[in-house]
C-alpha cells in the first residue's frame, strides 16, 4: 500500500499508534468469535438511537512552578484547569446541556504541603485545589495526573447520565474508569494505543465501508473484569489518506449480555457516522465528532482566557511571596 497521510494536523499527534501500548491494559486477553465465527464486516441492524448524549472534557496547564523541598530538592508544581460537560443530540439538533457542566481546578505538587489557592478574578475567585498526587515527582508526571483526574470527572459524569437509559451515553475513552455504568453506555476512543487483534485481522479494518463495524470481541483484564468491543468506519477520507485514519475503537461494558452488546454495537455504528467531524474544520478529523467539537469549545470558555489566568495566578504567587519575605 502506498504511503498516505493520516487525518489529524502534527500538533494533535495522530489518532493511532502501534508501537505505544497503554500500560493499564497490559495482559488482556481477547476472544473473537463471541459474536460470529467469521471474521467479516458487520452491516448493523435496526435504528440509531432516538436520544444521544456524549461525556467529553478538557484540561489544561495553567502554570508550571517551583518551590524548595525541606531538604532543599526542588519540588514541582503545576496550576491546571479542567473542564466536563455532555452534549445531546435528538430530532437532529445537539445542545450543551449547562446543568451539567463542571469546572476544577487543581494545584498539584510533586511533594511537601501543598496549599489550597484562592486567586482573586475580577468579580470572583479562581478556586485551586492543592493535591499531592502519588508519584508524580516531575512536571511531566503532573501534566498526568491532570489529565487524569479529567477522566475520572468524566467517568462520574457519564456514570451519573448513563442512569437514563431512554438515551445511549458515549463517554470518550475506555469504560475501564466506570465504575458503575448504566446498561446504555458506550465508550469511544478516539486515539487508539491497542489494537489487540492480530495482523490477519487487522486486514478487515482498511476494507470496512463507511458504518461497517468489526465484530464484537471479548476484552478479559489481569483483573478479570471484561469488556466488549469492536471497530467501527467513521468516515471515507478518499485516496490522500491511509484508510485507518477513519476509524474508532468502541467498547461496551463486559456484563451486559452479548445480544445487548450487540444492539448497542449496531445503534453507536448507524449514529456516529453522520456526526463525523471533517478535516477541513476540525484538527483531529473525523474522530473528534462534530457535536463534540462544539461541546469542548464551550468547555474552553467557561475555564476561562489562558492569558489573563496565567497574569493572575503571577500576581498572586507575587503578593504571597512578598508577605512571606515581609513575615
Amino acid at each position: 500500500m502506498p504511503l498516505r497521510l493520516l487525518p489529524w494536523t502534527p500538533e494533535y499527534g495522530t489518532s493511532m499508534q502501534f508501537d505505544a501500548g497503554d500500560p493499564d491494559d497490559s495482559g488482556v486477553e481477547l476472544d473473537a468469535t463471541v459474536e460470529c465465527p467469521q471474521w467479516a464486516a458487520v452491516d448493523p441492524d435496526g435504528h440509531p438511537p432516538e436520544s444521544l448524549q456524549i461525556v467529553d472534557g478538557v484540561r489544561r496547564t495553567e502554570a508550571h512552578a517551583l518551590d524548595d523541598g525541606p531538604d532543599g530538592a526542588p519540588l514541582f508544581a503545576l496550576f491546571g484547569s479542567l473542564a466536563v460537560g455532555v452534549v445531546r443530540c435528538e430530532d437532529g439538533v445537539a445542545t450543551v446541556l449547562a446543568e451539567h457542566l463542571r469546572v476544577e481546578r487543581r494545584c498539584l505538587q510533586s511533594g511537601g504541603d501543598p496549599l489550597d489557592r484562592e486567586v482573586p478574578a475580577g468579580k470572583t475567585v479562581l478556586q485551586f485545589r492543592a493535591e499531592t498526587p502519588a508519584g508524580a515527582t516531575t512536571a511531566n508526571a503532573l501534566v498526568d495526573a491532570l489529565n487524569r483526574t479529567m477522566l475520572d470527572e468524566e467517568a462520574k459524569l457519564a456514570e451519573e447520565l448513563s442512569r437514563d437509559e431512554s438515551a445511549l451515553t458515549l463517554v470518550d475513552g475506555p469504560l475501564r474508569n466506570l465504575r458503575a455504568p448504566g446498561h446504555r453506555v458506550v465508550g469511544y476512543v478516539k486515539r487508539i494505543h491497542n489494537w489487540y487483534i492480530d495482523g490477519e485481522r487487522l486486514r478487515l479494518l482498511p476494507r470496512l465501508a463507511t458504518g461497517q463495524r468489526t465484530p464484537i470481541v471479548r476484552l478479559t483484564g489481569a483483573d478479570g473484569r471484561e469488556r466488549h468491543s469492536w471497530f467501527l468506519r467513521l468516515a471515507d477520507l478518499g485516496d490522500r489518506y491511509h484508510p485507518l485514519g477513519g476509524l474508532l475503537r468502541l467498547e461496551a461494558p463486559g456484563e451486559l449480555p452479548l445480544q445487548e452488546a450487540v444492539a448497542l454495537a449496531d445503534q453507536s455504528s448507524l449514529a456516529l457516522p453522520p456526526l463525523a467531524s471533517s478535516p477541513l474544520r476540525d484538527p483531529r478529523a473525523p474522530q473528534n465528532l462534530t457535536p463534540v467539537g462544539g461541546l469542548e469549545h464551550e468547555l474552553r470558555r467557561r475555564i476561562g482566557n489562558p492569558l489573563w489566568i496565567r497574569r493572575l495566578l503571577a500576581a498572586a504567587l507575587a503578593r504571597e511571596w512578598k508577605t512571606t519575605e515581609a513575615a
